[in-house]
């Protein structure tokens, strides 16, 4: 057997769907061109890179928010990170765009310190970080700044 490196992956996929489930309150169905995992003496975490696609569901199954991203990793707590040309869109159609993007699969929060984009219809709001539930509902921006369109 020939030693391909301590830091090469364990096991790789192509075209994968891997699906989340945190006990029933939401779901969480993971979508990438690449998969890669890597092991260590205490955990697993997986690579997901060629262009990711996570899609949020309630527990009565409803789409409310998806992130489309270049690169991911999932932890072994179940913790997600989104990188590059992160995009989020919630069931109302608010579109957040930013570079980094981390959900925390113990409160089901989404948090970044990055700069953001958030579009809706009549308004634009920019700024540095911020912390929003996974429908993209109740959101927290840090720094904002924005436009907004008055209507006579």
């Amino acid at each position: 057997m020939q030693f391909v490196g301590e830091n090469a992956p364990v096991q790789e996929s192509w075209d994968i769907t891997i699906t989340l489930d945190s006990r029933g309150r939401s779901r969480i169905e993971l979508k990438a061109a690449h998969l890669s995992e890597y092991r260590d003496d205490k955990s697993i975490t997986r690579e997901l890179d060629g262009g990711v696609e996570a899609v949020f569901s309630d527990s009565s199954g409803v789409t409310t928010a998806t992130i489309h991203a270049e690169k991911g990793t999932i932890h072994p707590n179940g913790d997600l990170e989104a990188f590059n040309d992160v995009i989020l869109t919630s069931a109302d159609r608010t579109v957040i765009k930013t570079s980094y993007i981390k959900r925390f699969a113990s409160t089901s929060r989404l948090w970044t310190d990055r700069y953001i984009v958030i579009e809706k219809p009549s308004e634009t709001i920019r700024g540095y970080g911020l912390e929003s539930d996974d429908a993209l509902k109740n959101y927290t921006i840090f720094k904002a700044s924005g436009e907004a369109e008055l209507k006579p």
